[in-house]
């Protein structure tokens, strides 16, 4: 009984992110303006934050870049606010060894930016690439992470 009540109490204590989504990309072809945009409802509680990207790759449809680049638009709400970030993404180190977590789907983050938001802050995010190429095969999710910190 002891420890079943540590277990939930540790469970309790777990921090979870104050928005956490992904959205699908074609693996087969992301296109260039094809824009994936998320919400962040209004936040419980002021504080510093840290904003994070995430992107699952295909191993089977490999991505044929070491890193990707990627425009984050950030129109936050409550104070009015509009971020945008360019952001490069590592895929791989320079052996071609995926640095991301996974079997057939690789889990890669980026760290964005560290924000200090206000209780009721809400924010639209929307993200797209900027690659030369106009198709980016390999990427099938894109996803946003703030954690309070």
């Amino acid at each position: 009984m002891l420890s079943l009540i540590l277990v939930l109490a540790l469970i309790g204590c777990e921090r979870r992110p104050a928005a956490f989504a992904f959205r699908s990309a074609p693996v087969d072809g992301w296109e260039q303006g094809d824009t994936l945009r998320f919400h962040i409802d209004s936040l419980r509680k002021a504080g510093d934050y840290q904003l994070t990207l995430g992107l699952r790759t295909s191993a089977s449809t490999p991505c044929p870049f070491q890193c990707i680049w990627l425009v984050m638009r950030q129109q936050w709400h409550n104070p009015d606010t509009l971020i945008n970030d360019t952001i490069e993404c590592r895929l791989t180190d320079t052996k071609g060894d995926v640095l991301g977590d996974g079997v057939s789907l690789y889990t890669i983050t980026c760290p964005v930016r560290q924000l200090q938001l206000h209780q009721g802050t809400s924010a639209d995010i929307s993200i797209h690439h900027i690659m030369r190429r106009e198709m980016l095969t390999g990427v099938s999710d894109v996803g946003i992470r703030l954690d309070r910190e």
